[in-house]
């Protein structure tokens, strides 16, 4: 039960005091919760199992079971206990998807292999749900693979042609005159062909990414640098951007230049989160286990609700109204290259974790 999170919902103290010596015994985490209502609030930050009494001061299990089972990402399991069985709960809680119906007093050897049966089947519904995700992501870029060989030449050539045009069209203009009603939609062009220029960039960066160079080089001037970089931007949106930076240099091996772009787009995207209300941005870089380095992004802002959450890495998914979707995607490949992980929580805010290897030669 290593890392599992439990949820105990029951208002008997000294069952509840029994039953979490027992389940933390064996590593889990347990969440206590008196009353139904409570249980309801706590379920909000997720949970694997719950086990619910059927008898609570303001409330059933029974008609807790539907709220539990669609709380966090969907795949919790709740056994509801009882020590006065009934038929009609126990057909009640068969026909709500219950994973169990335990009777008190219970064995607490049997009620621990029930646990963990059930936390076997939260483990393969989310496995099942990742490989899904992957398969998604996977067709996608076979998709991008093909498209961007077309783009190279059907796209890139002629953007080429006419910005160089606009430009010579943009000269001969203003030697004719400054009246901005002759310049200004010259220069609305000269931009949104820019904007096309780069997301065909963004296409083929995706699906071709480029050879790394890769070194040993100092993640804390790297990140000293994008928070440079970033803070003018930052003070116009009445953001405050700040660092928490070790003593001493952090290394790490990979592409600096590749990652640090990495690390500005996190940036940015934690920006225009607070671009309407101004906020906090803190970015900082610590040792992390297994010979990792860990640079944090965290900002005060709204967060990201679930279902987008799930969907970040994904390519063209997007909540942007002029979004490409493959800003994240492509700071999560790049990652990956590098033998690193990038993780992304919502907790009062965003939080957006960048694993590295350290270097430590």
């Amino acid at each position: 039960m290593q890392d599992a999170h439990i949820l105990l919902v029951d208002d008997h103290d000294d069952l509840v005091e029994n039953l979490t010596e027992i389940l933390e015994d064996e590593g889990a985490t347990v969440t206590r919760a008196a009353r139904g209502s409570e249980a309801i609030e706590r379920a909000q930050s997720g949970f694997d199992v719950a086990l619910v009494d059927i008898r609570l001061p303001d409330a059933t299990g029974l008609s807790l079971l539907p709220d539990l089972k669609h709380s966090g990402d969907g795949f919790a399991e709740v056994l509801l206990i009882t020590g006065n069985a009934s038929l009609d709960d126990a057909i009640e809680a068969v026909g709500q998807e219950a994973y169990a119906y335990v009777l008190k007093p219970f064995d607490p050897t049997d009620l621990l292999a029930t646990v963990r049966r059930a936390l076997e089947k939260v483990r393969l519904q989310r496995e099942s749900r990742e490989l899904e995700r992957r398969a998604r992501i996977a067709e996608k870029l076979a998709a991008v693979g093909t498209l961007s060989a077309g783009l190279a030449h059907e796209i890139r050539n002629p953007l080429n042609a006419a910005s160089l045009q606009l430009q010579l069209l943009e000269r001969r203009i203003k030697r004719m005159s400054d009246e901005p009603k002759l310049t200004e939609p010259v220069g609305m062009v000269q931009r949104e062909l820019s904007r096309l220029s780069h997301l065909v960039e963004d296409f083929l960066r995706f699906a071709r990414p480029a050879d790394l160079y890769m070194r040993r080089f100092d993640a804390t001037a790297m990140l000293k640098t994008v928070v440079r970089l970033q803070v003018p931007e930052a003070e116009r949106l009445g953001i405050e951007l700040l660092s928490e930076l070790p003593r001493t240099p952090l290394y790490v091996n990979g592409d600096r230049e590749k990652l640090q772009q990495v690390v500005i787009n996190v940036v940015r995207n934690a920006m225009e989160a607070l671009e309407h209300r101004g906020g906090l941005i803190v970015t900082s870089l610590a040792w992390a286990e297994g010979g990792m380095v860990r640079l944090r992004v965290r900002d005060n802002g709204p967060g990201i609700p679930e279902e987008i959450l799930q969907r970040i890495f994904e390519p063209f998914f997007s909540t942007k109204p002029m979004g490409t979707g493959l800003g994240m995607a492509i700071c999560h490949s790049l990652v990956q290259q590098h033998g690193g992980a990038i993780r992304v929580r919502c907790d009062e805010g965003t939080q957006v974790d960048i694993l590295l290897p350290a270097s430590t030669g």
